[in-house]
């Protein structure tokens, strides 16, 4: 899978404009660490609800800025029913990974 769609990348980019879509896509990582402490706090804490929330709406950013991988990802997380520690911090990590590739194909898209 690839990481954005480019078909719906390009589609999103012409309907608010490239500088408007750049503006969007460098303000995503900083969205994502948001939610990254609240998933971070939901591992340290066994909080289920809190990591399905946090997952939730990176999905939703990463969905609505056509990130496939990164909102599959997150959809995964949505449904975790693992334990708690170091497997979901691993997970967490990967996530971290994900939003930064996303973010660097969806600069490389607009260049």
């Amino acid at each position: 899978m690839d990481l954005i769609d480019k078909d719906r990348f390009a589609e999103i980019c012409s309907a608010v404009g490239k500088e408007q879509f750049a503006m969007l896509v460098g303000l995503l990582p900083a969205s994502y660490q948001e939610e990254r402490s609240r998933l971070i706090e939901a591992a340290n804490n066994s909080d289920a609800e809190t990591l399905y929330r946090a997952a939730h709406t990176i999905k939703g950013m990463a969905a609505n800025m056509a990130a496939l991988k990164l909102a599959d990802a997150a959809r995964d997380l949505e449904k975790y029913d693992g334990t708690y520690g170091d497997g979901l911090h691993a997970r967490i990590a990967e996530l971290d990974k994900l939003v930064e590739d996303s973010v660097a194909a969806m600069m490389a898209e607009l260049s």
